[in-house]
C-alpha cells in the first residue's frame, strides 16, 4: 500500500466486591466446565450505578450470589493489549502488542500491530501473467502462548468466539473465530463504498472509504461496478471488479440491485442481508470470495448507496479465519452469514457523516443480533458437553459507547441537542441490551458452573484531542524540515537529523535513538535522561482553554514491562486524563495547527487513557482473593480445570 493510501486510510482504586454472599463453590475444587463473557468495554462505574437505579435486573440478580470488582486494564488500556494479556497471561512485554498502530523503526512508518501480510514471492511470468511459486501468508504477531492451547493438552472442550489480538488464528484444536485485528479484502481494518448523486460529497476524500459519483440516466438506472482486491496474478496494478445495476424508483423510495445474480431490494433506510460476491481472478479457474450488505441511505431527490467493507466470507474465506478450518463454514452453514472484520460497527461511515445517527444504529443493532444468535447456539453446544470451555465475545457495547457518548453528554463540543433528545439514551440501552444476553445465559447455566463477566477496560468522555508530535515540535523535540508543517505528517516533514523524538500510536512516544530508528541520533547514553524531562514536561503540560492537565500518567516502557518483546515497545507510555486522548492525526504520525483542540467527531467517548481512570469489570458467582489484573484471569481459568499455572505467567489464579 502506498504511504500516502495508508495514512488516508487509518485513519486506581478498587471496589470491595459490590454485593458480599457465599461462594458458589470451593476454589480447591476443579471443575468441568467454565464460561467466560467478554463485553469489551463494560465500565464498572456505569454497571454499579445502573443496578442500583434498577436498570440492569439480570446483573442484580447474580450479584445477589456473585461478586463485580473493578480490574486492572493494560498500560495502555487499548483493546489489542488488554485481550493480549487476557490470552497470554502476560504483561505487552511478554506478548509484543502495545497499541493498535506500532512504527517500522527503520521507516518510522506506522503499521498495523496485530499481524503481518508477507506477499507471494519466487513468480513466474506469462505473458501479462505473473504465477506465483511460493505463496504469501499472514503472520500473527502476538507472542506467548495462548491458554487454551494449555486446555488442549489437558484434554478439554474449548471454544473461543473472536477475541481481539488472534488473527490470524493461532494453531489450534480449539474452535477459535479470528475476531479484532481480521482485515476486509483490501487488507484494511474497513473501507466502505459510497454512491452519491451529490457532486461536492462524491468528490470528499473520506478517511476509510471509496466515494463515487452515482451517474442514471432518463429511466433512473445506474451501471456502475465495485472495486475489488488488486488482482494477485497481474504484474501491472489491476483491481478486479464486480459490475452492477441500481434500477430508483424515487417515488417510493425505494431501489432495486442486481449483482451476479442476486436482486436486492431496498426501501430507504433499510439494509439488506450479507450477498456474497465473487471477484475473478481467472474466469471459471480461480476467484476470492467476498460479503457485503447494502444500506440505502437516500432514494429520493439525492441517491446515496452504501457498500459494506469487503469482509471474508465464512464459507469460504479468502483470509484464515477460524480453526478448524470449517468451522466459520458450519457457523455460517448452521446460522447464516454473520460478520468477521475484527471491527464490524461502521464508525468512519458514521464520523465521515456518510452515516446519520439512525442509519449507524440500524448497522450496529444488526451486529449484536448475530452475535447473540451465534452466542446462543454455542452456548447450547457447551451446555451440551460433558466436560468443556466456553468464551464468547462481544464487541457491541465499546463500538456503540464509543460512538454515542455525546449524545448524553452536554459538556462535550459534539454534542448535538437534536440528535441527543432523540437517541440519548442509547449507552442506557446498550447496557440492558448486555443485561438481557447475562439474564438469558443465568437461566440456561446450571448454578454450579464457575461463569464470569469481563471487560478489557472501562470508558470516558473524548472531549479535547492531543497532538503529542506538535507538542514535540513546540517544544523542541521534533524539528520540521518546512515551515508550513500544519496537516502534514512527520513522514514527510520531519528533519530526523536534529529530532528526538516522534510519537507514533494513541499512546505511545518513541526516542529518535541513534541504531535503531533509521536515522536516530540520540546515543542509547542519553536516552534515559531525554525520556525523564519528556515525561515531567508533559505532567506538566496545560491545556490553555481549559487550565487542565492533559496527561495524568507517564509510563517507562522498559520500567514496567517484561522484556520478551521489549524492543517493539514506545519508550513512553502516556496515559491521558479523562476527557482527553491522543488526535486521530498523531496517532499515525499527523501534525496539527494546535497541540490541544476540541475533538468534533462523532467519535466521542473513548479509553486509550491513563488505565487507572478506565478500569474493567470483573464479575464472577465465585468470590476471589486479591485485586484482579487482566492477566490474573487465565491463570484462574486453568485453576478452575485443575491445570497448573505455567511459570511464565505474569498472572496468578484468583482463587
Amino acid at each position: 500500500m502506498k504511504r500516502r493510501e495508508f495514512l488516508k486510510l487509518m485513519g486506581a482504586g478498587f471496589a470491595a466486591p459490590y454485593f458480599f454472599s457465599r461462594a458458589l463453590f470451593a476454589s480447591e475444587n476443579s471443575w468441568r466446565k467454565v464460561l467466560v463473557l467478554g463485553f469489551d468495554g463494560m465500565d464498572p462505574n456505569r454497571v454499579m450505578k445502573m443496578v442500583k437505579e434498577g436498570k440492569l435486573p439480570n446483573i442484580k440478580k447474580f450479584l445477589e450470589n456473585g461478586y463485580i470488582h473493578k480490574m486492572f486494564t493494560t498500560p495502555p488500556p487499548q483493546s489489542p493489549v488488554a485481550w493480549g494479556s487476557f490470552i497470554t497471561g502476560k504483561d505487552p512485554g511478554g506478548y509484543g502488542i502495545y497499541d493498535f498502530i506500532h512504527r517500522d523503526p527503520k521507516t518510522y512508518m506506522p503499521k498495523f500491530s496485530q499481524s503481518d501480510t508477507i506477499p507471494a514471492s519466487h513468480f513466474v511470468k506469462l505473458g501479462s501473467w505473473r504465477i506465483p511459486l511460493k505463496g504469501g501468508k499472514v503472520v500473527l504477531n502476538r507472542g506467548g502462548k495462548a491458554f487454551w492451547n494449555y486446555l488442549e493438552e489437558a484434554d478439554i472442550d474449548s471454544t473461543v468466539f473472536k477475541v481481539p489480538s488472534n488473527y490470524p488464528p493461532e494453531k489450534s484444536k480449539a474452535r477459535t473465530l479470528a475476531g479484532m485485528g481480521t482485515p476486509d479484502l483490501l487488507g484494511t481494518y474497513g473501507t466502505y463504498f459510497l454512491y452519491t448523486s451529490d457532486e461536492k460529497e462524491a468528490q470528499a476524500d473520506l478517511p476509510g472509504a471509496k466515494v463515487y459519483y452515482a451517474y442514471f440516466n432518463d429511466y433512473d438506472e445506474m451501471e456502475t461496478e465495485i472495486e475489488g482486491p488488486q488482482n494477485p496474478l497481474k504484474e501491472e496494478e489491476e483491481p478486479l471488479t464486480i459490475p452492477f445495476k441500481v434500477y430508483l424508483d424515487r417515488g417510493s423510495r425505494a431501489a432495486r440491485i442486481d449483482i451476479q445474480g442476486n436482486e436486492i431490494l431496498l426501501k430507504e433506510g433499510e439494509l439488506s442481508p450479507w450477498v456474497e460476491l465473487k471477484f475473478e481472478v481467472v474466469e471459471g479457474i480461480q476467484h476470492i470470495t467476498a460479503m457485503v450488505r447494502f444500506l440505502l441511505l437516500d432514494a429520493g431527490e439525492k441517491f446515496r448507496l452504501y457498500i459494506s467493507p469487503l469482509c471474508v466470507d465464512p464459507k469460504d474465506p479468502a483470509l484464515p479465519l477460524s480453526t478448524p478450518k470449517d468451522y466459520s463454514k458450519e457457523l455460517a452453514e448452521k446460522l447464516g452469514l454473520f460478520h468477521t472484520l475484527g471491527l464490524p460497527a461502521d464508525t468512519k461511515a458514521l464520523s465521515n457523516l456518510t452515516f446519520s445517527v439512525g442509519n449507524f444504529i440500524t448497522q450496529s443493532m444488526s451486529i449484536l443480533d448475530e452475535s447473540n444468535r451465534i452466542y446462543e447456539y454455542e452456548l447450547e453446544r457447551f451446555l451440551s458437553l460433558r466436560k468443556g470451555f466456553l468464551f464468547f465475545y462481544y464487541s457491541s457495547l465499546d463500538q456503540g459507547q464509543h460512538m454515542f457518548w455525546a449524545l448524553s453528554d452536554p459538556k462535550h463540543p459534539y454534542y448535538h441537542p437534536d440528535e441527543s433528545r432523540k437517541y440519548g439514551n442509547m449507552i442506557e440501552d446498550l447496557y440492558i441490551r448486555f443485561d438481557k444476553v447475562v439474564g438469558y445465559t443465568l437461566r440456561k447455566l446450571p448454578k454450579n458452573v464457575p461463569f464470569m463477566v469481563i471487560s478489557d477496560h472501562g470508558f470516558a468522555p473524548f472531549r479535547r484531542g492531543v497532538n503529542i508530535n506538535k507538542w514535540l515540535i513546540d517544544n523542541g523535540y521534533l524539528k520540521p524540515s518546512v515551515s508550513d508543517y500544519a496537516d502534514s505528517n512527520i513522514v514527510e516533514v520531519a528533519d530526523w537529523g536534529n529530532s528526538v523524538a516522534y510519537s507514533i500510536g494513541l499512546n505511545g512516544l518513541y526516542i529518535n535513538l541513534k541504531g535503531r530508528e533509521g536515522e536516530g541520533i540520540v546515543s542509547p547514553s542519553e536516552k534515559r535522561s531525554i525520556m525523564e524531562e519528556i515525561k515531567a514536561k508533559l505532567l506538566d503540560l496545560r491545556d490553555p482553554k481549559t487550565g487542565e492537565h492533559p496527561v495524568s500518567a507517564v509510563f517507562i516502557s522498559e520500567d514496567i514491562f517484561s522484556k520478551d518483546y521489549i524492543s517493539r515497545a514506545p519508550d513512553l507510555i502516556i496515559g491521558f486524563h479523562r476527557g482527553y486522548r491522543m488526535d486521530n492525526s498523531s496517532a499515525i504520525g499527523g501534525i496539527t495547527k494546535e497541540a490541544v483542540h476540541d475533538n468534533l467527531d462523532w467519535w466521542s467517548g473513548d479509553h486509550c487513557i491513563d488505565p487507572n481512570q478506565v478500569l474493567a469489570t470483573f464479575m464472577s458467582n465465585f468470590k476471589i482473593k486479591g485485586k484482579p489484573h487482566m492477566w490474573d484471569v487465565p491463570a484462574t481459568i486453568l485453576k478452575l480445570f485443575g491445570v497448573e499455572t505455567p511459570p511464565d505467567f505474569k498472572g496468578k489464579p484468583l482463587i
